[in-house]
């Protein structure tokens, strides 16, 4: 498959299918790895953010095995940085999402992949390390979880009577008063679960296992495939900060919202929220 050729090398099922064999494949290393000793190491300047050799050597595999499928196809990756390629397919690639879970062995641990072509992200595979579950989904391709499509908004508010929320706000080592007063206010309005694994915390919002998810402090590996998976299911992706003319993947913070009249006005009120909190001063 050729990179920069138009059609076939840019159809989303294409790059889909590619995201998900390489994807299911590193959660299978990271799965055989995982009962060995797992030593952390903090990144330079950023007394939070853990690293493991397996988030190197599993970046490592998804950018070989991806940019051999497709040729030409360019890499954006947590730990090793960019890969330049040929043409218009960009790659970006979260390996551990949630390393702080994986060290600890807390089970909220996936392997991330978006796929993007000129800029525009049109696929993303979220694959759940321990619970070997799949989500996939894209530009024109519905949700699936495994095999199976979902079929429309389930579970969410309607189910539980109240309205859940994943968000890590506020981070550790960025705490102030600012962030703990958003986070007071929303725990006023629904439950908070905090994962530290922002992919996962997204395909559960597309999979409707939760009504909103948000954060700040966020690359675009951290968020290109589960905002694939949220348009897929019917809900909206909300970029918070950053260049309003550049990629929407690339914003430091999100607001993501599932379908439905109650989770839009969430999101809405999220956004909001989320936009001051990150507005600088």
């Amino acid at each position: 498959m050729s990179g920069g050729r138009a059609g076939g090398g840019e159809d989303p099922a294409v790059l889909l299918a590619v995201a998900e064999r390489c994807c299911r494949e590193a959660a299978r290393r990271l799965r055989a790895g995982a009962g060995g000793a797992t030593r952390a190491h903090t990144k330079p300047g950023r007394r939070f953010d853990q690293v493991t050799a397996a988030d190197t050597a599993i970046e490592d595999y998804l950018a070989t095995a991806l940019t051999a499928a497709v040729p030409g196809s360019a890499v954006l990756g947590e730990e090793r940085g960019g890969r330049a390629g040929t043409g218009g397919i960009t790659w970006y690639v979260d390996p551990v999402d949630g390393t702080g879970n994986f060290v600890r062995g807390l089970p909220l641990v996936c392997v991330s992949v978006g796929a993007a072509v000129h800029g525009r992200v049109v696929a993303g595979c979220v694959v759940d390390v321990f619970r070997d579950e799949c989500f996939t989904g894209g530009e024109g391709l519905p949700l699936r979880v495994g095999p199976a499509a979902v079929p429309g908004p389930p579970g969410g508010a309607a189910a539980a009577g109240v309205p859940l929320v994943l968000t890590d706000v506020p981070l550790p080592g960025r705490v102030d008063r600012a962030s703990v007063g958003f986070l007071a206010e929303l725990l006023e309005r629904a439950e908070v679960r905090r994962l530290y694994c922002t992919a996962l915390s997204l395909a559960w919002v597309a999979a409707g296992r939760a009504d909103a998810a948000c954060n700040l402090g966020i690359h675009p590996w951290d968020t290109a495939a589960g905002a694939a998976l949220v348009r897929a299911a019917g809900g909206r992706w909300t970029p918070v900060g950053g260049d309003p003319a550049g990629p929407p993947e690339h914003a430091p913070g999100f607001v993501a919202a599932g379908p439905g009249p109650e989770a839009k006005a969430l999101g809405d009120w999220l956004t909001e929220r989320l936009t001051a909190l990150a507005r600088p001063g």
